[in-house]
């Protein structure tokens, strides 16, 4: 199996007070994941956060001062709201990463969930406009698409027209091309850098609902998975396959191009683990409910009681790897059953715990569970 870690500057700000304090412990993290045998290190997006506990705006730039920082673990965003950036902006800097990270990066795409957040960077990535939203998803990843995938590029959506109306450039050294201009009348446009990794670096989606599972998979983009149990996520990967099946042309098996992301603490028993953990694992819940709505908590046909709360002892058996090095490889080893899962992001920091918690938890889980799954 291959193992990541995923982390927010929120969660792991250990005793930190500022956002100096915050970046320096996430470097700290980082270069210990590396040092552990993590893949990857896979960075949350998030503005405005109302609580003071720091947000993680632009996870490209943080993700190429860990790149600096370290050699071999890759650089994932997960992810970037595509629906909040500027398509252009968003492919050029992501495409400086990959080069400045010697082809490390892996790119993750959301639409966001949160109605306060979207609105504030363009008028329809506010999830509650759902059809709005998704199609500016859609048209924000087709552009960063065109931009790599050719030379020069074009666009004409309902979001963006590239180039704007009337752009015209002129120039004396200017060799007539009609591959982008027309006289002074610029036709497409050229976008530099191109990506490290050709033809792109590897391109993810969050998914939360069958719907969402079915684009990624239409789009050709992997699948990451949080909450919902195995037998949901195995239903979605069936999902996912059959639409990868017919976009692709070959069959594609259960699992492939598919991740879970789990909340995790490895600590010697249940107990240690809930006493340490619970308080911040659940502060990630609370704010999931309702505004993923509990279908994603849920297994196949089941129906949620509404006094059901969304509390420890109702997630911890569905959605958390907490507890022993026993327990914790028990979970997954029923994720590798169920779903035939092949990559795990583990959420190794939680709000409230000390920074020598947050690195211990890193180092019992790679070093007292990831090997036994070495093979």
């Amino acid at each position: 199996m291959r193992f990541a870690a995923f982390t927010t500057v929120a969660a792991s700000a250990g005793e930190a007070t500022n956002a100096a304090g915050f970046l320096d412990n996430l470097r700290q993290q980082a270069v210990l994941a590396e040092e552990l045998g993590f893949e990857a290190i896979w960075l949350g997006e998030h503005h405005f956060t109302p609580f003071g506990v720091g947000d993680l705006p632009n996870p490209i730039l943080l993700g190429a001062d860990l790149a600096a920082r370290t050699s071999r673990i890759r650089i994932g965003q997960m992810a970037n709201i595509a629906t909040w950036w500027h398509p252009i902006r968003l492919a050029e800097d992501l495409a400086m990463l990959d080069n400045m990270s010697g082809g490390r990066l892996e790119v993750g795409f959301g639409r966001g969930i949160w109605p306060y957040e979207g609105p504030q960077f363009h008028p329809n990535a506010d999830p509650r406009k759902d059809a709005e939203n998704r199609e500016l998803f859609q048209e924000t990843v087709e552009i960063v698409r065109k931009i790599w995938g050719d030379e020069y590029f074009d666009h004409h959506g309902t979001n963006y027209t590239f180039p704007v109306s009337d752009t015209v450039f002129s120039h004396p050294s200017v060799v007539p091309d009609p591959a982008w201009h027309d006289g002074d009348h610029v036709t497409r446009l050229r976008v530099t850098p191109r990506p490290y990794q050709q033809p792109h670096p590897p391109l993810w989606m969050t998914v939360s609902t069958d719907r969402s599972v079915t684009t990624a998979a239409q789009m050709g983009l992997k699948a990451c998975y949080w909450q919902p149990p195995p037998l949901r996520i195995r239903q979605r990967m069936e999902i996912y396959a059959e639409a990868r099946t017919n976009r692709e042309g070959r069959p594609y098996a259960l699992g492939e191009d598919q991740a879970v992301m789990r909340s995790t603490y490895v600590a010697p028993s249940m107990e240690e683990a809930r006493r340490d953990a619970e308080a911040g694992i659940m502060s990630a819940f609370i704010f999931n409910d309702p505004f993923r709505g509990r279908q994603v908590f849920t297994n196949p046909d089941e129906e949620l009681d509404p006094e059901v709360k969304l509390d420890w002892d109702f997630l911890e058996p569905r959605t958390l790897l907490v507890g022993s090095p026993d327990n914790v490889a028990e979970k997954i080893h029923e994720l590798r059953e169920v779903c035939n899962l092949d990559c795990l992001l583990v959420e190794f920091a939680h709000s409230g715990l000390p920074q020598a918690k947050i690195l211990r938890n890193l180092e019992n889980f790679a070093t007292r569970v990831m090997p036994r799954f070495a093979d």
